[in-house]
């Protein structure tokens, strides 16, 4: 779809605006504003003409509205304002006929971002660690930001970074030689086990930190046989990982890790010392650039000689730009990394690369309250066993007292599960903080994932009853109020998938699913209510096509949303 419905008719009612004030268009445009309901769809206020004009705007307005005639608007003067309302015809048709002719595609754009590459860096777990509920956040806004940026016709590469490298790998590695299983080295459960005693041991211990210390030297000078099990628990951790993302439904083109700069930092330091240049501060080697008062310096190297966070992603920064010659290369780490990546993309403008202004930190604030049955949480696969678990049981209540129909309530209750985490999550604000709270992610209810499920699968079920989605319809039958407010809030998923991915902000999509869902659960009650209104109205099959066709645009416009949002759609609930 090459542009939606809303921006056409926006560009047209621009465009009559423009010819009839003498001016080009894309002055007009971006004064279009969304109308209050009552009055209409689209408005242009008048009062920036009133000096030119020597007129008082409503004057202004009411001749506009009177010279003007766009296709498919009804125009009128509201006070200082042109307001432009969409007519039923043929606005209704062009809606229905764009998400259904659209499917999973809709709100999508193949040709926006053609010839455009963004890298997304997300989630990245240290291996031979569990992935922690802590990185949910990281995760879930990545897979939707990928999702957002490819449906957009982006080409994306997604980036798993691994924390691969640091002296942790010599804890586990030490740990492993006292306390470990040979026979299980290949049991993330096992790693986990021995890297918790080992960290434990350490901190009371400095010589075994020291052991742990001194494993890490070995690897980082290329010792045959550290490096050999270092691989070994990599190998098993990213296994493990695979296992969890798949569950999730994520899948990442690139799967690399810190270790990946190991030997290749020296050669960027050369060439920050070209510019903006080094100097040394208390033994360590840092960037030589005038820092604010209390600001830590850029380290590039430790005291010892070992490299930094920062060394190593300004390494991965021009690693990615000579591979994938991005256009957008996103960071999506929570906010309290913002002076690190402040300072990364400082040193790279500083260092002269022309794509430092493509490099953006995508920051996300904390969630709090989280506890699983077990107690404080700790894996993530955690969370999602116990969100199946509360969900199976939910599953169960509903199915004895006939509300729901499945053949597989394990797999029901599975996505459900999954739902109500992902949605918990990406309906908030990425930059805000939040509390998780389970009765409020799980509820069939209010803002969240599984009463969009539902609402998803009432359509299904409707369509079903009806006999399917017709082939064609008569869309000017579809006058009721309610119809005509579920048109308009199908029609904005294009444009709320657009700023999502210029704001880098999922809950717009998801917010705008509840204003969906709640638009069509609405017009399903109005049914209940008067029999005429009902989609499977009896007597009148032209009327019944008309209303399946328009409950058939929603149910495309939830399942392309919620699959944008990683969320699965069960067909049944």
């Amino acid at each position: 779809m090459s542009s939606s419905v809303y921006s056409r008719y926006r560009a047209a009612f621009a465009q009559g605006l423009a010819t009839a004030l003498g001016v080009p268009a894309s002055e007009i445009e971006a004064q279009i504003k969304p109308a209050e309901p009552a009055h209409g769809d689209l408005s242009f206020a008048t009062f920036p003409l009133a000096k030119a004009q020597k007129k008082a705007p409503p004057a202004i307005a009411a001749g506009l509205a009177q010279s003007l005639s766009v296709p498919g608007l009804e125009i009128k003067a509201v006070g200082p304002y042109v307001n432009a309302r969409f007519a039923p015809l043929p606005f209704t048709a062009e809606v229905i006929d764009a998400a259904r002719s659209a499917g999973l595609a809709y709100g999508g754009d193949a040709d926006a971002g053609r010839g455009k590459t963004v890298a997304i860096d997300y989630s990245s777990p240290n291996i031979a660690k569990p992935i922690g509920f802590h990185h949910i956040r990281t995760t879930f806004l990545g897979h939707c930001i990928a999702n957002i940026y490819r449906a957009l016709g982006w080409k994306v590469e997604g980036i798993n970074y691994l924390g691969d490298w640091g002296k942790q790998f010599g804890l586990v590695a030490v740990g492993f030689q006292e306390y470990g299983d040979p026979a299980r080295i290949d049991d993330m459960a096992h790693l986990v086990e021995v890297y918790v005693r080992a960290n434990k041991r350490a901190e009371a211990e400095p010589e075994f930190d020291e052991k742990a210390r001194e494993f890490f030297r070995r690897m980082e000078a290329g010792d045959a046989e550290a490096l050999k099990l270092w691989n070994q628990f990599r190998e098993t951790s990213i296994k493990g990982f695979k296992q969890i993302y798949a569950r999730m439904g994520i899948e990442f083109e690139h799967i690399e890790g810190e270790s990946r700069y190991q030997g290749k930092m020296d050669a960027v330091i050369e060439q920050i010392a070209k510019k903006p240049g080094v100097k040394e501060s208390q033994g360590a080697l840092i960037v030589d650039l005038p820092y604010a008062d209390n600001e830590p310096p850029i380290l590039l190297k430790k005291n010892d000689g070992s490299t930094l966070y920062a060394t190593r992603d300004l390494a991965a920064a021009q690693d990615r730009y000579e591979r994938f010659h991005f256009d957008k290369s996103l960071y999506v780490v929570a906010q309290d990394q913002a002076l690190h990546f402040r300072q990364v993309f400082r040193t790279l403008n500083e260092m002269g690369q022309p794509w430092a202004d493509r490099v953006v930190h995508v920051a996300f604030g904390r969630i709090h309250g989280m506890s699983t049955r077990k107690g404080q949480v700790v894996q993530l696969s955690e969370v999602l066993d116990e969100a199946k678990e509360r969900a199976s049981a939910k599953v169960k209540e509903n199915i004895e007292a006939g509300r729901i129909h499945t053949g597989d309530a394990d797999q029901l209750s599975e996505q459900i599960g999954l739902g109500a985490i992902a949605f918990g999550d990406l309906k908030h604000k990425r930059a805000s903080d939040y509390t998780f709270d389970w009765d409020e992610v799980l509820s069939f209810e209010g803002h969240t994932g599984p009463y969009l499920q539902y609402a998803h699968a009432r359509t299904v079920s409707v369509l079903r009853k009806g006999g399917g989605a017709p082939a064609s319809y008569d869309a000017a039958l579809l006058t009721l109020p309610e119809e005509q407010a579920l048109l308009r809030e199908i029609m904005r998923l294009p444009e709320v998938v657009t700023d999502a991915a210029e704001q880098y902000e999922p809950s717009l999509v998801a917010r705008l699913l509840l204003d969906v869902a709640a638009a069509f659960s609405r017009y399903f009650t109005a049914g209940n209510q008067d029999r005429e209104k009902r989609i499977l109205v009896e007597d009148n099959d032209a009327l019944r096509a008309a209303r399946l066709a328009l409950t058939d645009a929603t149910r495309v416009t939830l399942a392309a949303g919620l699959t944008l949002l990683g969320i699965p759609t069960p067909d049944n609930m």
